[in-house]
């Protein structure tokens, strides 16, 4: 890397840094004005609802950061007259974006690795239950789903502890009810349920010429392995009708969704919201450097900046709003989420090429 781009580089990191620890701490002391009297007393539970709701604004204040942080950089070389010479020295505008868009996208992807984390996905939940529950994790109840053509019944999930309770399997054969198996316990392993001291309670097999062996048998074992790849967080959060899941989850589902021919929009919408969505940032500034005059005199620097805040600004909430009507099911995954993305992408590509001499 040569001399210049560090110095970029160094300079558009800190600027960076501190617009997303001051976004952080604005959003995260405003929620705690308003939410604080809600909190349970304990020191713990309110700083891991501190650490929880940082870790929820993310998704909003990165993606700005990373804008802004663009503009003020950009800016104080301009004002500064240190891009002009840059130039001056045969210096392409290509080399001069590299450490912006490079830097961008790092941050970027490691956003997009954090959504692999259930901790990071689910800060939204934990606080919540914190705020209503006084307990980070919540047990869900009356649990009823389908796997393949059976169904299964569970009366308490703890998902945190990956273990559910009063546990039942109802077999299916031919839509005739064949077999039920109880379980006072079940632990998730691997990918299947590991139910414990289980009783299998069989119907007999009604037919007519043999009406004397009608009885119901009853079996008992010690554990027994069922529903595959029904992992607790993806339990807890269809049954909850939220689709925030992690990405390795959301591919999971999409599998065990198509299985049952049922519909993955939700899902396939929350896998693209953490994969495409945040792509916007870097996309963005790889195509709003090449705006930017090459110095202050002769142009209104002052209006070019406000116009692309309120730029970058509205196309944000046009895009985040998709994103949010796309995960509601109510409109195509691919039509909210991935084309305006695409279409950001060639925008700003044909801006790379008009402009990049």
């Amino acid at each position: 890397m040569f001399i210049y781009q560090k110095f970029l580089s160094r300079l558009y990191f800190k600027k960076f840094l501190l617009l997303f620890v001051s976004f952080e701490l604005f959003f995260v002391g405003i929620d705690l004005l308003k939410n604080l009297k809600l909190l349970p007393d304990s020191a713990n539970l309110q700083i891991l609802y501190i650490v929880n709701k940082f870790l929820e604004f993310i998704n909003f204040t990165l993606p700005l950061s990373l804008i802004f942080a663009l503009l003020m950089a950009v800016v104080q070389i301009i004002k500064s007259n240190e891009l002009v010479t840059l130039y001056s020295l045969g210096i392409s505008k290509v080399s001069v974006a590299k450490p912006f868009v490079f830097i961008s996208a790092l941050i970027t992807l490691f956003y997009i690795l954090l959504n692999t984390s259930p901790y990071f996905v689910q800060s939204h939940q934990n606080a919540s239950n914190i705020k209503k529950r006084g307990a980070v994790t919540s047990i869900s109840s009356s649990i009823f789903l389908k796997s393949g053509n059976d169904y299964a019944y569970i009366q308490e999930l703890n998902p945190a502890a990956k273990t559910g309770l009063n546990m039942k399997i109802f077999i299916i054969k031919n839509k005739d009810l064949v077999k039920i198996m109880e379980a006072k316990e079940g632990v998730f392993k691997n990918d299947h349920w590991e139910l414990k001291d289980i009783t299998v309670y069989e119907k007999p097999h009604i037919d007519k010429n043999r009406l004397d062996d009608l009885k119901l048998k009853i079996k008992t074992f010690k554990t027994k392995n069922v529903l595959y790849g029904f992992t607790p967080r993806i339990i807890d959060t269809l049954f909850q009708n939220n689709t925030k899941l992690t990405i390795q989850d959301s591919f999971t589902a999409m599998k065990l969704f198509k299985n049952q021919n049922l519909k993955t929009d939700k899902i396939r919408a929350n896998l693209y919201k953490m994969t495409i969505f945040p792509l916007f940032a870097p996309i963005m500034i790889f195509g709003l450097f090449f705006l930017f005059p090459t110095q202050a005199r002769g142009s209104n620097l002052t209006f070019f900046t406000m116009a692309s805040i309120f730029g970058s600004l509205a196309l944000w909430g046009i895009i985040f709003t998709m994103t949010k009507i796309a995960n509601n099911g109510t409109i195509n995954p691919e039509a909210g989420i991935l084309a305006p993305v695409s279409l950001l992408f060639f925008v700003a590509f044909y801006i790379y090429n008009k402009y990049k001499n």
